[in-house]
């Protein structure tokens, strides 16, 4: 083993669920606005493969414009919800390269990069498509006060009416990343600066992405996640892409989700 957790920031609060056995594989997933590394490990623990080690960094907390500046873990900062706001460009390459940072540490401890897979769940997958976009109305239709009212926003397996983030910033990473990874898990999100693709990509078309999403989803349309899908077959080969829904589920995570998650995770990370 080679390389100090302390040197790469996220790492040094990581929550970091262990294999059972010789760790041959990592997945690294990103938790949703307002939630914490704590708030997916559990969940994560149940579908664990005994080679595999869980890494569940931590977002820093940030003011977010949209929640009236105030602070709160986040990956990047979220302008508004309406097709035309404006994303932090920004703070999306830092937060890319934050988890790039990750998976350049686990290369170094001898994890080689097909073998490391990333996921998230909302924000990390956010601003798919400027047309995806909810209208801000959308969050606030039930109660016109609570537009000076700061939002309760947080993501975390049971979680719903929130922003994604997790989600998005796993597959931007991925599809900028220099390595070609084992895969992508994006849970109920979408892809952000999606007008940099796929001019921004890093050319790795053979990617898996396993792209999940309730079909009553009240914060993010399931129609916006098939349009995702589309861009993404725009990017990488088509064949790898894989668009699952689930009747009844809202912006959140349900066990059948879960199944389908293990069942990827041990298709391209098997023992070895």
């Amino acid at each position: 083993m080679c390389g100090n957790n302390m040197s790469v920031p996220l790492l040094a609060e990581a929550v970091t669920v262990s294999g059972k056995e010789k760790e041959t594989a990592v997945v690294i997933f990103l938790h949703g606005l307002g939630d914490s590394g704590h708030g997916w490990a559990d969940s994560l623990t149940e579908i664990q493969l005994p080679h595999v080690k869980f890494i569940c960094p931590h977002a820093p907390p940030i003011p977010v414009t949209l929640n009236m500046k105030s602070m709160m873990p986040a990956w990047f900062d979220l302008m508004g919800l309406s097709p035309d706001c404006p994303e932090d460009e920004c703070g999306i390459k830092k937060a890319a390269d934050s988890i790039k940072a990750i998976i350049e540490h686990e290369v170094k401890n001898g994890i080689p990069p097909h073998r490391i897979m990333l996921g998230g769940f909302s924000q990390v997958g956010l601003h798919i498509l400027a047309s995806c976009c909810i209208p801000q109305e959308k969050y606030f239709e039930h109660n016109k006060s609570e537009r000076m009212q700061p939002l309760n926003l947080s993501l975390s397996p049971s979680a719903s009416c929130v922003p994604p983030q997790g989600g998005a910033l796993s597959l931007y990473t991925a599809l900028t990343c220099q390595h070609q990874l084992a895969g992508v898990v994006a849970l109920s999100c979408w892809l952000p600066l999606h007008r940099s693709f796929p001019m921004a990509s890093s050319g790795h078309k053979n990617i898996p992405i396993l792209h999940c999403h309730g079909e009553m989803d009240a914060m993010i349309p399931v129609q916006f996640g098939a349009m995702t899908a589309e861009k993404l077959k725009g990017i990488v080969n088509p064949q790898m892409i894989t668009f699952k829904t689930y009747p009844g589920l809202s912006h959140s995570s349900c066990p059948q989700e879960m199944a389908t998650v293990k069942d990827f995770i041990e298709k391209y990370l098997p023992r070895i």
